[in-house]
């Protein structure tokens, strides 16, 4: 079977073509052209040189190689395409459609990744026994599989075991399939009831200690209360010091100690001498306030700050006395995580052994930062930053890296993909295409971009900056 990729003004087309001669009036041809199979992709045939050439419409999806080429498979994405195998074995058999017909290879099996709905192509001519089919697609599904997700594992493992037994039967693999569905139902109400326990204990335990907390509130505003009755001797001290000026400035003035000075200009310092004071008096009032007030934070954050740093320390020390070499390495990659962010090495220390790091020039091991798609017209779109091996580039904000989030953009529009410090662009099936430089990029084709390139996706409109 010969496949290849084709895109027109707005649609992008995987065409099929089978080796064997395919008869176009057939009862298989007429009612896949027809496209009354919903779970089979939309379909047209094309005579070119006496070649009969199927062309499915696969525009704004994702075949499940690609899909999920470095992305793990978790339980919702295997339940998606098992329940979508079921769907289209179930309408091929209530349209007496030949089930051997269908491709179930995974480079031919296509989502769309908003509705999670999965799409298939059948060809007739194209005889190969369903069962082996399936089979090798569970075994290519099983390395895919996020082993962290258990029921994705459970999922995977026990179809791929249905798969193996004699004599294929569609109910088993249905049974297998919601069977587990039930059981992830019944895991997580058991959460739920765990989580109402622990609501439940929580709300148990404030009202326990609410009692002594608001007698400790209780006595924090009694003390408070005191502190306000207190005689204010700041304002006292300062006020009468400035006073005490003022009165010795009047007394020289009558006296004639200063004779040179009228009358209006002595009375005028020693009020100026006055205010100082009083003024003084206020901003030490109100620095010791705030200082009263943020004292409760600050013992706070300097509580959790010890107790953080006791336990690191005694973790520190069970590890060296379990495996020092571990530590040892521990510390030098967190050495090297610092220098990698702050573009400096940092200075290490082991004061067991009392040996000072070596000295090093602050502006080595400075790494070059990642490479970024930038609008050409400032401020309309932001920036995209190519931090990953893998960047998908659309404005379905679940299934995408970097989100734009115009209406000509498809749902996953293009992906970027880093190797060896270069980046290789592709577009995704997308409706409006992705040009480079004004070229429009091919259905299969993957572009090595070059610095200052001009990218489009649809009119999102970008320059590449290596």
């Amino acid at each position: 079977m010969h496949a290849e990729y084709k895109r027109d003004v707005s649609h992008n087309y995987l065409i099929l073509q089978e080796e064997k001669a395919v008869d176009t009036s057939s009862y298989q041809v007429r009612m896949l052209t027809g496209n009354v199979i919903p779970s089979i992709l939309k379909c047209h045939l094309q005579n070119l040189d006496g070649e009969v050439l199927f062309y499915y419409d696969i525009t704004s999806k994702q075949s499940i190689a690609t899909l999920f080429e470095d992305k793990k498979l978790k339980s919702q994405d295997l339940q998606s395409i098992l329940e979508g195998f079921v769907k289209v074995m179930e309408e091929m058999a209530e349209f007496l459609m030949n089930t051997d017909q269908l491709v179930l290879q995974p480079e031919y099996i296509y989502m769309d990744a908003e509705r999670k709905k999965v799409y298939f192509c059948c060809i007739p001519g194209y005889q190969k026994e369903i069962q082996g089919q399936f089979r090798g697609l569970t075994e290519y599904i099983l390395p895919k599989i996020d082993h962290e997700d258990n029921q994705a594992v459970m999922l995977g493992y026990g179809i791929y075991r249905k798969a193996l037994e004699p004599g294929f039967q569609l109910e088993i693999i249905k049974e297998a399939i919601y069977q587990k569905e039930g059981e992830a139902d019944k895991n997580i109400s058991d959460q739920k009831e765990d989580k109402c326990q622990e609501v439940s204990s929580e709300k148990l335990w404030n009202e326990i200690t609410d009692p002594m907390i608001s007698d400790e509130q209780k006595q924090e505003e009694v003390k408070t209360k005191k502190k306000e009755k207190k005689i204010p001797w700041t304002w006292i001290i300062c006020c009468g010091a400035g006073g005490t000026v003022a009165l010795a400035v009047l007394t020289a003035g009558f006296l004639g100690v200063i004779p040179e000075l009228p009358i209006e200009i002595v009375l005028g310092a020693g009020i100026m001498a006055l205010g100082t004071g009083a003024f003084a008096a206020w901003i030490t009032e109100k620095k010791k306030r705030k200082q009263e007030q943020t004292a409760p934070w600050h013992n706070k954050i300097k509580q959790e700050t010890d107790s953080n740093f006791v336990s690191d320390q005694i973790i520190r020390e069970e590890d060296i006395k379990k495996d020092p070499e571990t530590i040892q390495e521990g510390r030098k990659a967190e050495t090297s995580i610092t220098g990698e962010l702050f573009g400096t090495k940092k200075k290490e220390e082991d004061s067991q052994e009392g040996i000072c790091g070596e000295t090093v020039v602050l502006s080595a091991g400075q790494k070059k930062g990642p490479a970024t798609l930038v609008s050409r017209e400032p401020g309309e779109l932001a920036t995209i930053y190519l931090e990953q091996e893998l960047t998908v580039v659309g404005k379905l904000a679940n299934a995408s890296d970097a989100v734009i989030p115009m209406a000509t953009v498809s749902r996953m529009h293009a992906r970027i993909r880093r190797r060896d410090d270069e980046y290789y662009l592709a577009d995704l099936n997308s409706r409006n295409g992705t040009a480079v430089n004004g070229r429009m990029l091919k259905g299969d084709e993957e572009y090595q971009l070059q610095d200052e390139d001009q990218v489009d996706f649809a009119q999102a409109r970008y320059i590449f900056i290596k």
